[in-house]
């Protein structure tokens, strides 16, 4: 007999994260595929890389009859581009099952479902990029930050990996000095002006790579990178309380995920900026991954 089968992708800067399961916690799989933020890779990419890893998962569920997908895209912010990629996708995959739903929305959307269901909350969100979403006891929801690279994204690794760039530039003008200098020669072979300047401006040089080399100087106690992390997570901590004023005060619960993360300095930093900006909100790192919000949209569109 033919099943149903729900489907949540979590579309980001890194990877892309299927889960899927035929009933809520029964027969489910993971797929792991490319990275797919909208606004760096553009429609046609996302959209053939979310139907790819949907139409793998499909191979070992025939038949099917009827699909739910739901998800979260990086870069996808506005509303338009959610209903174009959901709109494509759902044509890409019209022949996939007899019935199929697809519903399109932010990465940041499906993080505050996978802390919180419904209920009301804050997540931030730090990575390559960054983004606070909020949900009031109302329910109304407010984003704050997710401008891109060239606008924002404070406290993300793009950010935290300039800013480390450019204490190492300060430092060859006769600034502060920072152990990111020899870190950086270390791990890049760039010592002098102008091998910095041939690198930081070559086309696909990615920033946000320096960022571990100021969490690591930060960790060993060197003062600038101490200082980087300090100023960036509180410029994020700042967009946060944004938010919590914009929803009419959230319950007073932050969950928290990202790469930068990963980096105990930089965790340690955020913890500390988003008490200093919420002394009464609690701060933990999210429990489970956000695809497990997508995947629990995708069976709330079957039901």
């Amino acid at each position: 007999m033919p099943q149903r089968l729900a489907l949540g992708l979590d579309a980001g800067g890194t990877e892309t994260h299927l889960l899927a399961e035929r009933d809520a916690g029964a027969g489910r799989m993971e797929r792991r595929g490319p990275a797919a933020n909208l606004q760096r890779a553009g429609t046609d990419a996302v959209v053939s890389t979310l139907e790819a890893l949907v139409r793998d998962a499909l191979r070992e569920r025939r038949p099917v009859g009827r699909i739910a997908v739901c998800a979260g895209v990086a870069g996808a912010g506005r509303v338009d581009e959610q209903e174009e990629v959901q709109g494509r996708l759902q044509a890409a995959l019209a022949d996939a099952a007899e019935e199929v739903r697809v519903a399109v929305t932010h990465d940041a959307a499906i993080a505050l479902e996978a802390a919180f269901g419904k209920g009301s909350g804050l997540v931030v969100i730090a990575g390559t990029g960054s983004v606070v979403f909020g949900r009031g006891r109302g329910g109304t929801t407010q984003r704050a930050g997710g401008w891109g690279h060239r606008l924002g994204d404070a406290g993300s690794g793009h950010a935290v990996g300039r800013a480390g760039l450019r204490a190492v530039a300060a430092a060859l003008d006769g600034g502060s000095r920072t152990a990111l200098q020899a870190r950086v020669q270390e791990r890049y072979d760039i010592g002098t002006r102008a091998e910095l300047l041939r690198w930081v401006y070559r086309e696909e040089t990615a920033l946000a790579d320096v960022a571990p080399l100021v969490g690591g100087a930060a960790a060993a106690g060197d003062a600038v990178a101490e200082e980087i992390l300090v100023s960036q997570t509180a410029a994020l901590a700042r967009q946060a309380a944004w938010v919590v004023d914009a929803v009419g005060g959230p319950a007073p619960r932050t969950a928290v995920l990202g790469g930068m993360l990963r980096s105990e300095p930089y965790a340690q930093a955020l913890r500390q900026a988003l008490r200093a900006q919420m002394p009464t909100a609690s701060v933990e790192r999210l429990q489970q991954a956000p695809v497990a919000g997508a995947l629990r949209r995708a069976h709330q569109m079957q039901a």
